[in-house]
């Protein structure tokens, strides 16, 4: 027999107890007021609260539609380079720097960035291509050890490698909608950040300096805020820009414009970019909205943007020229770029009125002298003009010019074949020292134009320290240009007795050749050369003479003065 009684509870019967209508008996008429009486307090309404009650209507005149994002615009800042001064504000649709970041989208275009760069180059060969005999190594049984195949089995050394790389193709797939959108979230990035910095002018600077490079970055960083390494995309080349970041080693890259990958906007502190660089690169990677694709000869794009405000510095276009020859030509090249230039500004400065104006283009031009001069010193013997300055009051500095060991070792070695000469050729022999003399000669004269070219560079430098105020570095110059002035005199004295053993030499071997043409024709080279030496003593002498008188002079006004 089942039982009545309910052991557990049953689900769900409270609510539908609660959906059954019972009816209640009817109650004396004395309870009905008490029960149909209401306890709550009343409320009573006031007429503020009446009225924020009331229904609201709104006027159809003050109705303001949601725009579609895709027609948002936003304000970006343009900027002037190198200074960053803000010049004006430019709008641009939201849909290219006002995204929101999808780092899904950046995570996909990142990795297929990376994957088309993989070259998938490595490769093993297998025991098939490895070379080698095909015979087994040892019996398969008798020797106690293990058994083994041939040598070119992966089990033996040097021999093929099982399942190793092979050249394959890592690159992926990836939609070219999905490229584009992560293009323009990664502009909107560093647009969201403040860290998009859009120039309207050419990103180029007046000469490859990387002093001025330096000043241009840490001022850019102070206005900026915070430090870090900036990329700097251009629409071109931008060759002097270029070489100053080559040699300041900061950190901070250019690229031009289709060069940029979406890893390269993400890294780094700040993205300074050309105005018309990023119209391309946003013109590039919109497919997804306009559904059209973009052609590579297009017209919409911008093809050039020249540096229209150093086009007016004087010496500018001939820097451009220079950077953009071969390299192999470049040192050469840039001597008589340098001084073409200085040669220009100089003459522009003396005909200008007395001004800071002239004084800076003055100094300039007298940069440029002591630079082009160091250029000449470094072509001639080998050796840049910092490393010489480091070693000038060393006694065998002269002689620690890669040119002139380089005629030491020939020198060396042409006396040693004419001593091997003698025993069988007299006129071998003689030919040999001849060209021992004509080294000789031009290592005389490679010694006087490195002290000509470093008494240049010291006395342009002075010049431009006084023009700066600077007495006691200008003095410093001067008295260095004044030892090496010294060593042009000596050493020019050694260049014409060098030329006179020439001429003797030449004499010698026309002689013992027999020919009497060849040995009058020596002897008057060798007249003429003595000649040149008397006179090069005798204007010594005198510069001597006069220049000590002036040093008399100078003293007795320093005791006058005193």
């Amino acid at each position: 027999m089942a039982t009545t009684r309910i052991s557990a509870p049953l689900r769900g019967i409270p609510q539908q107890l609660a959906r059954l209508s019972i009816r209640q008996p009817a109650l004396p008429a004395r309870c009905t007021k008490s029960i149909t009486t209401s306890f709550a307090r009343p409320i009573t309404t006031s007429s503020v609260a009446r009225a924020a009650a009331a229904p609201l209507t709104t006027s159809a005149d003050s109705f303001a539609p949601v725009v579609p994002f895709a027609e948002q615009k936003v304000l970006a800042t343009i900027h002037q380079f190198p200074s960053l001064e803000p010049l004006r504000f430019e709008e641009f649709p939201a849909n290219h720097l006002h995204l929101p970041t999808r780092k899904d989208i950046l995570h996909r275009a990142v990795i297929y960035e990376g994957d088309m760069t993989r070259l998938g180059t490595a490769s093993t060969k297998n025991r098939w291509e490895v070379r080698g005999s095909a015979r087994k190594m040892r019996p398969q049984k008798g020797s106690g050890r293990a058994r083994v195949g041939d040598v070119r089995s992966p089990t033996i050394r040097s021999g093929g490698v099982s399942h190793g790389p092979r050249p394959r193709d890592f690159s992926t797939e990836l939609q070219k909608k999905v490229y584009d959108l992560a293009w323009r979230t990664a502009l909107s990035y560093r647009f969201r950040r403040g860290e998009l910095i859009i120039v309207d002018n050419a990103m180029e600077i007046e000469s490859p300096s990387t002093k001025l490079l330096e000043h241009i970055l840490k001022y850019q960083a102070k206005q900026r805020g915070g430090r870090g390494k900036s990329l700097l995309v251009t629409l071109e080349e931008r060759p002097m820009l270029e070489m100053a970041l080559e040699e300041l080693e900061s950190g901070d890259t250019t690229l031009l414009w289709d060069e940029v990958d979406v890893k390269n906007l993400l890294e780094g502190s700040r993205l300074i970019i050309e105005r018309a660089a990023l119209h391309n690169i946003l013109l590039s990677h919109q497919e997804d909205l306009t559904h059209k694709p973009l052609a590579p000869y297009s017209k919409s794009l911008v093809r050039s943007s020249p540096a229209e405000d150093l086009e007016s510095v004087i010496g500018w276009p001939e820097f451009r020229g220079l950077m953009l020859t071969d390299p192999s030509d470049m040192d050469a090249a840039r001597a008589a770029a340098y001084e073409s230039v200085a040669s220009t500004r100089y003459a522009h400065a003396e005909s200008l009125p007395p001004s800071i104006k002239r004084i800076e283009l003055t100094i300039s031009a007298y940069n440029l002298l002591a630079e082009a001069k160091q250029a000449q010193f470094a072509t001639r013997t080998g050796m840049p003009f910092a490393d010489y300055t480091r070693i000038a009051s060393r006694r065998n500095a002269l002689s620690s010019f890669p040119a002139v060991q380089a005629l030491d070792y020939q020198i060396t070695t042409q006396t040693s074949l004419g001593g091997t000469a003698e025993e069988t050729s007299r006129v071998a022999a003689n030919e040999h020292y001849l060209t021992v003399r004509t080294l000789e000669a031009e290592k005389q004269e490679t010694l006087l134009d490195a002290a000509l070219l470093a008494a240049q560079v010291y006395e342009h430098r002075a010049e431009a320290h006084r023009l700066l105020g600077e007495d006691a570095a200008a003095e410093v110059a001067l008295a260095r240009a004044s030892v090496q002035r010294t060593n042009v005199d000596a050493l020019e004295l050694e260049s014409l007795s060098a030329r006179i053993e020439v001429a003797k030499q030449r004499q010698v071997l026309a002689s013992a050749k027999g020919d009497r043409q060849g040995v009058e024709s020596a002897a008057q080279e060798v007249k003429d050369a003595e000649a040149a030496l008397e006179q090069a003593i005798v204007a010594q002498e005198g510069l001597s003479e006069v220049e000590g008188e002036e040093f008399v002079e100078a003293e007795e006004v320093k005791e006058e003065k005193r």
